[in-house]
C-alpha cells in the first residue's frame, strides 16, 4: 500500500524538477523593460530581479567570500586543483582582481570517456567597499583555497577623536 504513495510523491518531484528547470530557462529571457516596470507590481520586479542576481552570484567561479575584520578584508576563495603560478592577484582602482585558469587535459596516452571538470579560464572583479594598502596586501593558497588578506588604508580606519571642554 505504501507503494502506491511512494510512487505518487515521486511523480510530483519529477513534476517540480521539471517545473523549476521550465522557470530557469524562461528567466533568462524575462528581462522586465522599463515600460513594462512601471504596469509589474514593484515586489514581483524586485522578487524578479532578485532571484536572477542570486542565480548569477551562485554561478560565478570561483565562489568566494569577503570579511571585514577590523583593520582589513579577508577573501576567501575555493580554487581546487590551481597552483600558485595558476592564479593571478591584483587591486585595481579600488577592485580586487582575481585571474587564473585551470586546465583539464588528459595525461599522455590515455582516453577521455568522461570530462565533467572542464578547462576554464577566469576574472573575478570584486568592488571593495573601502580603500586599501595595496602595498600590505598578501595571499595564501592551502588545500585549494585562496586567502587574500587587505588591509585598509590608513584614511579608511576609523578613528577616535577626543572631546575637549571649552
Amino acid at each position: 500500500m505504501l507503494t502506491g504513495w511512494r510512487d505518487f510523491d515521486d511523480a510530483f518531484r519529477a513534476i517540480d524538477l521539471l517545473q523549476r528547470r521550465i522557470d530557469r530557462a524562461f528567466d533568462f529571457w524575462a528581462d522586465p523593460s522599463p515600460s513594462d516596470s512601471a504596469v509589474m507590481d514593484p515586489q514581483r520586479r524586485g522578487l524578479l530581479l532578485g532571484d536572477r542576481w542570486r542565480r548569477r552570484a551562485t554561478t560565478a567561479w570561483p565562489a568566494t567570500n569577503v570579511y571585514e575584520a577590523k583593520e582589513s578584508f579577508i577573501v576567501k576563495a575555493e580554487v581546487p586543483g590551481l597552483a600558485e603560478s595558476d592564479i593571478s592577484v591584483s587591486v585595481e582602482d579600488d577592485v580586487l582582481v582575481l585571474r587564473g585558469e585551470r586546465k583539464s587535459q588528459a595525461p599522455e596516452g590515455y582516453k577521455v570517456h568522461l570530462r565533467e571538470r572542464a578547462s576554464v579560464a577566469f576574472t573575478r572583479k570584486l568592488p571593495l567597499p573601502a580603500r586599501v594598502d595595496v602595498e600590505g596586501v598578501t595571499a595564501t593558497l592551502t588545500d585549494g583555497v585562496l586567502t587574500i588578506a587587505l588591509p585598509k588604508a590608513k584614511d579608511a580606519l576609523p578613528r577616535q577623536i577626543a572631546v575637549q571642554a571649552a
